[in-house]
């Protein structure tokens, strides 16, 4: 079986340096043709040779990840899939599920990043190093509430805590169903902005959206008078189901027009704890 050797020619260890000193760990194609300077005719070939070499991880076409001599002879490396996610696809936030753990609203761990953006990939999904990216297309109504974060000397853009919970709940298979809501909404019930979360959810148009924030709010016996009277103005005359992952029958609540579809002390059980 034959094994790649990690040389490195002056070429390459020039790009890669230049990289290196401008702060870049990932690049793209068109970055690197920046610094190569001689056209592209070569370009093409020596970024395949440094993939061959286990000196670049190729993430997807035109876009690359540096490897590290502590990668090994294996290439085995990764960068915080947060930073990897920013590269695939513009624009972007880190929403969904994904959002939800980095806030620790969630103890729930999962290999999926869920990236989204006004945009369609051809694919709805990438594998990388064992990570799945989930690209979850939105309208360009509902595209804002995000804000940055740092990491690892790289700036990423994620949904803010109070869109967070308004996306998930304007899309609950992507956050694991209404349970997982509550969950967050109590473990965020000192620092949510809850005002803020109303106004969000009136904001993104979807009237379950708010009849179902509604109900969990006054559910947990949390939020605030003002949140939830704002909610109460902007919700529809048409029921709309709790939880769309569970089952078709419930209990219907007129106050907020919501068919009740999940035992009431899935929700409550965060207070116990």
């Amino acid at each position: 079986m034959a094994k790649y050797v990690r040389t490195l020619g002056e070429t390459g260890s020039n790009l890669l340096t230049e990289m290196s000193r401008q702060g870049n760990r990932l690049f793209t194609l068109e970055d690197a043709a920046k610094i190569y300077g001689k056209g592209n005719s070569g370009l093409h070939k020596l970024l395949s040779t440094l993939v061959k070499r286990r000196w670049l991880q190729r993430i997807e076409k035109g876009k690359y990840l540096i490897l590290p001599f502590e990668a090994g002879r294996e290439g085995e490396w990764t960068e915080h899939e947060f930073i990897i996610a920013s590269y695939l696809i513009e624009p972007y936030y880190i929403g969904f599920r994904s959002a939800l753990n980095h806030y620790g609203y969630t103890e729930q761990v999962s290999r999926t990043v869920f990236v989204v953006s006004t945009r369609r990939k051809f694919k709805p999904a990438l594998e990388v190093s064992g990570v799945t990216y989930r690209f979850v297309c939105m309208s360009k109504h509902k595209f804002f509430g995000a804000t940055k974060v740092a990491l690892d000397g790289y700036e990423v853009n994620i949904s803010e805590p109070e869109k967070t919970i308004v996306d998930c709940l304007d899309r609950l298979r992507y956050c694991g169903g209404i349970s997982e809501v509550a969950k967050a909404l109590w473990y965020g019930r000192d620092e949510l902005d809850f005002l803020k979360m109303a106004e969000y959810a009136r904001k993104a148009g979807n009237k379950a959206v708010n009849q179902r924030l509604g109900y969990l709010l006054e559910t947990l016996d949390s939020g605030t008078e003002e949140a939830i009277t704002l909610l109460h103005e902007s919700q529809s005359k048409r029921y709309a189901p709790l939880d769309t992952l569970g089952s078709p029958k419930g209990r219907y609540i007129d106050r907020w027009k919501v068919m009740v579809n999940v035992p009431e002390d899935e929700l409550l059980q965060w207070k116990e704890r």
